[in-house]
C-alpha cells in the first residue's frame, strides 16, 4: 500500500478489516518496553477498525493519529509470504522492505573504513541487469547446452568474469565496483550465498538428490486419497549389485565356470497392502521394454513356485504370492499403475498393452522424483538389506563400500551360481509377503490382504482379465505387417518373410490369390516357430510356420535376429541341417571367457531356451502351428560347425 495515499478505513475491504485473518505475533520472548508498544497498538487497531472515535482512542492508548494511521498501513502491506504483514509489522525495526540506495560509493581509500557501501551491488545491478544475469548463470550453471562448463564454478572465477564484464560495459576506476579495494568481491559472495536457499541453487552446488530431497513435501498439497485393493500398484527397477557365475562348456571337456555382473530385479508392489505381486531378473545391462512387460506379466498370471536346490532353504509357511493364497485373485488386475519416465517404461508397446490387456492407467509422476513412488523405492532398501547385500559376492552400494571384497573372486569360491540367485530372490520375496510390516500395522502383507478381502463389497470391485485372454496373454506379442510372396509362374508357393525365415502353411500355400497382399502377423517373441496371420479385412487365416529348423527349433525372435546379425558379419557359418541356436551357444561360450558381456548374453539365452522347452514339456503340446509337410530325407552325420573370433577358427 503506498503511503502517500490518504488512508481512510471505509475503504477497506472485509477480509482486510478481519483481524482474525491477520498473522500474529508472540510477544513471550520480546522485552517490557517492546511488549507494551505492540499491545498499544494492537488495541488502537482493534478499536480503529470496528469504527472507534479516532481522537478518543489515540488518547486513551497513548499514540498519536498519524502514527496510527502509518502503522496499519505498514500492516496491509504484503508480505514474501504471499499474506499481508498484519501483526508482525509491529515489531520494531522491521523491514517491510529490502535496502535501495540513492548515492554513489566513493572510492576505497587507504584509511576508509567498512562502511558506507550497503545496497551498492544492487544498484549496480539494477543499472546493468546483464551483470547479474552472468552471476546467476554462472553459479547456477544456466548455460546452453553448446557450452562446456564445469560442474560446479567456483564462487572465485564467477567474481572474475564479473569484474572482465564491467570492463566490458566501460566502467572504469572511479566506478562500483572497481574503485573498491578487493573489488566488490565479499558484495557478490553474499549475493550468490542467497541463491543456496533455492531448489535450483541446491541442485547446481550441491546436487540433484539433494534438491529432490527438499523438493519433497512441497508444492501444492494434495489430498490424501482412500484407496482401495488393488486399485494402485508401483513398479520399478533396481540394478543387483552383485556378481554370480554360469557354466559354459569348455573345450577341454565338461564346463567351465565365468562370472557375470550388472543385471536387475523388476518388482511391482500393491500400494494398500504393500503386497509384491510379481518380480522379474532381467540379465540385461539395462532393461528393456519387454522386461516391463514379463515383470507385468508374472504379477498377472498365478504364480508357480521355482524349485529349490538350495541346502535349507524353503518357502514360507501358509502362502508366499497373492494368487496361490487367495485363489479368488488370480488373474486379478489393477487400475493405476505407477512408474518413473524411464524408456522402457514410456515405449508404445509398452503403453499399449498395459492399456488394452491389463486395462490400467499409467502414470509416469514428476520427472527424477522418485518419492512419489515410495513404497517400491523402499522395498528394494529391504530386499539389498534381506538379501543380496548379505552375500560374499556382493559389489556395495559404491566402490569404497566396506562390504565389498573381491566380489569376483568369492563368486567362484563360493560358486555362486545364476541358478541360486533365482531361487534366492523367490525365497526373500517370499519371505517379504509373510513377515510383519510396520506400515500396515505390523501385519504381514498377504494376512492383510486376506482383512481386506472379507469387505464383500471391496471384493467385488477386483477386475480380473476375461477367460478369453488368459489362455493367451498377448502381453510380449509383437503385431507387424508382411506381403505375400511368391510366383504360380515360377511354381513359387505363397509365403511371407520376417525377420529373415520364411513363414507359410497348408492354407496358405494353395491360396494365390493372397500373392501381393498384405497379412497382418502377430509374433511370440519368446518363441518365434510360429505367427498368427490375418487377412487384410481382418479374418484370421491361421498358423503359418517358421521354414527348416527354426519351425522345428524353439527359439526366441531376440536370438535369431542376435544370429543373423553375425552370420552377415562372417562370425559365424553354419550350413543347412545345423542347428544355428547351438551355433549361436557355442560363439558366446567362446568369448565368455574373457567378455562378461558375452558370458551374460550366453546365460541370458540359455534361460529363455530353458523356459521355452519346460513350457512346452509341462504343457505336453507343440505350439499351435499348421505345419506343411517337408520332404522325407535320411538323417547323415553331424556337419561340421565354422566358428570365427578373432581371426581364431575353432
Amino acid at each position: 500500500m503506498n503511503t502517500m495515499i490518504r488512508f481512510d478505513r471505509n475503504s477497506l475491504d472485509d477480509q482486510q478489516r478481519d483481524l482474525a485473518t491477520w498473522p500474529l505475533i508472540n510477544t513471550d520472548d520480546l522485552t517490557r518496553r517492546q511488549r507494551k508498544r505492540v499491545e498499544k497498538f494492537q488495541r488502537a487497531i482493534a478499536r480503529y477498525l470496528t469504527g472507534g472515535k479516532v481522537k478518543d482512542l489515540c488518547k486513551l492508548n497513548g499514540v498519536c493519529k498519524s502514527e496510527l494511521l502509518r502503522t496499519i498501513k505498514r500492516c496491509l502491506e504484503v508480505h514474501e509470504d504471499g499474506r499481508i504483514w498484519g501483526f508482525r509489522a509491529l515489531v520494531s525495526h522491521a523491514h517491510l522492505r529490502g535496502y535501495q540506495r540513492t548515492e554513489t560509493v566513493k572510492p576505497a581509500t587507504g584509511g576508509q573504513g567498512r562502511g558506507g557501501r550497503a545496497g551498492a551491488l544492487r544498484q549496480l545491478f539494477d543499472r546493468h541487469p546483464q551483470l547479474a544475469e552472468i552471476c546467476e548463470m554462472q553459479f547456477l550453471k544456466k548455460l546452453s547446452t553448446d557450452t562446456v562448463h564445469e560442474s560446479r564454478v567456483p564462487i572465485k572465477a564467477i567474481h572474475k568474469r564479473f569484474i572482465t564484464a564491467c570492463r566490458a560495459l566501460g566502467l572504469n576506476a572511479g566506478d562500483y565496483p572497481l574503485n573498491q579495494k578487493y573489488l566488490g568481491r565479499a558484495a557478490v559472495y553474499r549475493y550468490l550465498k542467497r541463491f543456496m536457499n533455492s531448489p535450483a541453487g541446491v541442485k547446481a552446488r550441491c546436487g540433484k538428490d539433494a534438491a529432490r530431497k527438499l523438493r519433497t513435501g512441497l508444492g501444492e498439497i494434495s489430498q490424501p486419497r482412500d484407496l482401495r485393493l488393488l486399485q494402485q500398484v508401483e513398479f520399478d527397477g533396481h540394478r543387483i549389485d552383485l556378481f554370480c557365475t554360469i557354466l559354459i562348456p569348455s573345450p577341454h571337456g565338461g564346463f567351465e565356470r565365468v562370472v557375470i555382473e550388472r543385471f536387475w530385479i523388476l518388482a511391482i508392489i500393491e500400494v494398500v497392502t504393500r503386497t509384491i505381486l510379481g518380480y522379474h531378473i532381467s540379465l540385461r545391462r539395462e532393461y528393456n521394454q519387454d522386461d516391463v512387460l514379463r515383470c507385468v506379466k508374472n504379477a498377472v498370471t498365478p504364480w508357480e513356485p521355482k524349485p529349490l536346490t538350495i541346502d535349507g532353504l524353503k518357502y514360507p509357511e501358509g502362502g508366499c504370492f497373492h494368487s496361490d493364497t487367495f485363489p479368488d485373485l488370480q488373474w486379478a488386475v489393477w487400475d493405476e499403475f505407477k512408474w518413473d519416465n524411464a524408456k522402457a517404461h514410456l515405449a508404445d508397446k509398452t503403453l499399449n498393452r498395459l492399456c488394452t490387456t491389463i486395462g490400467c492407467t499409467p502414470n509416469p509422476g514428476p520427472v527424477e522424483d522418485p518419492n512419489k513412488r515410495p513404497f517400491i523405492e523402499r522395498w528394494f532398501h529391504t530386499f539389498e538389506e534381506n538379501g543380496f547385500s548379505r552375500l560374499p559376492s556382493t559389489t556395495g552400494s559404491h566402490p569404497k563400500d566396506p562390504k565389498r571384497k573381491d566380489p569376483e573372486k568369492a563368486a567362484l569360491k563360493f560358486e555362486i551360481s545364476l541358478e541360486h540367485i533365482e531361487e534366492l530372490t523367490a525365497v526373500v520375496v517370499a519371505n517379504y509377503n509373510a513377515d510383519p510390516h510396520s506400515g500396515i500395522g505390523n501385519r504381514p502383507p498377504l494376512e492383510h490382504l486376506g482383512i481386506l478381502l472379507q469387505d464383500e463389497q471391496a471384493k467385488q470391485m477386483i477386475r480380473k482379465l476375461p477367460e478369453l485372454r488368459r489362455k493367451n496373454l498377448q502381453l510380449l506379442n509383437m503385431e507387424v505387417s508382411r506381403v505375400v510372396r511368391g510366383s504360380m509362374r515360377l511354381g513359387r508357393r505363397p509365403y511371407v518373410e520376417f525377420e529373415g525365415v520364411r513363414y507359410t502353411s497348408a492354407v496358405l500355400s494353395r491360396s494365390p490369390e493372397l500373392i501381393g497382399k498384405r497379412l497382418r502377423l502377430i509374433v511370440n517373441p519368446d518363441d518365434a516357430r510360429s505367427a498368427l496371420a490375418f487377412l487384410p479385412n481382418g479374418a484370421e487365416l491361421g498358423f503359418l510356420t517358421a521354414h527348416g529348423i527354426w519351425g522345428r527349433k524353439a527359439h526366441p525372435l531376440e536370438v535369431r535376429k542376435a544370429i543373423f546379425a553375425l552370420r552377415h558379419r562372417k562370425l559365424i557359418h553354419y550350413i543347412d541341417g545345423v542347428d544355428p541356436i547351438q551355433v549361436y551357444l557355442d560363439f558366446l561360450a567362446v568369448k565368455a571367457r574373457k567378455n562378461k558381456s558375452a558370458a551374460r548374453e550366453h546365460a541370458k539365452t540359455k534361460r529363455a531356451l530353458d523356459a521355452i522347452n519346460n513350457t512346452s514339456r509341462n504343457s505336453g503340446s507343440t505350439p499351435p502351428t499348421a505345419r506343411d509337410p517337408e520332404p522325407a530325407h535320411t538323417p547323415g552325420p553331424v556337419p561340421s560347425v565354422t566358428i570365427v573370433h578373432k581371426g581364431m577358427v575353432f
